[in-house]
C-alpha cells in the first residue's frame, strides 16, 4: 500500500474567503474579490480530502494564510510567471473570486491571476488581450499558394 507523507506547513491555516470569529474576535473575510495578495513561497504538496493538493503560502489582509491554488490559477502563474514555481515567489496577484454550485454543493472559488484576467459572460477565466485562433482573419488566397 502506497503511503502519502502529509507535509506540514507549520500550523499556517487556510485563508477564508466568507467573514469569520477566531478566538471571540470577528474577522472579515480574508480574501475578497479584488484584493492583491502576494505569494510567500513555492507550494508545497499535501494530502486533502479529495487528494494531493498543491498548496501555497500568501499573505492575505488578516496575515499569513495558505490556500490550494486551482488547475486554472496554475495554468494563469504558469504562463504569466513562468513553469517553475520556484519564480512565483514574491510575485503579488490579485483575486478573483466566483460563487459556483460544484456536487450540489455552493461554494466559492478563488483564481489568483495577473494582468487583464477575468471572468467572462460565462464564467470562465479568459485575458482579454489574449489573441485566439479564431480571431486571426482567414484569408482563402494566401492558402491557395
Amino acid at each position: 500500500m502506497k503511503i502519502t507523507k502529509k507535509l506540514s506547513t507549520g500550523g499556517t491555516a487556510f485563508a477564508r474567503k466568507i467573514a469569520y470569529e477566531y478566538e471571540n474576535k470577528q474577522y472579515e473575510a480574508d480574501l475578497q474579490n479584488g484584493d492583491t495578495v502576494k505569494i510567500l513561497d513555492a507550494g508545497n504538496v499535501e494530502a486533502g480530502t479529495y487528494g494531493d493538493q498543491l498548496n501555497f503560502k500568501i499573505e492575505t489582509r488578516n496575515g499569513e494564510k495558505k490556500i490550494s491554488f486551482n488547475q486554472a490559477t496554475q495554468n494563469v502563474l504558469h504562463d504569466e510567471l513562468g513553469e517553475d514555481s520556484e519564480s512565483w515567489k514574491d510575485k503579488e496577484v490579485r483575486v478573483i473570486l466566483k460563487k459556483d454550485t460544484i456536487a450540489g454543493k455552493k461554494v466559492i472559488i478563488a483564481y489568483f491571476v495577473t494582468g487583464d484576467w477575468e471572468l467572462d459572460e460565462y464564467g470562465e477565466l479568459t485575458n482579454p488581450n489574449e489573441i485566439k485562433a479564431e480571431d486571426i482573419p482567414f484569408d482563402a488566397e494566401e492558402d491557395q499558394g
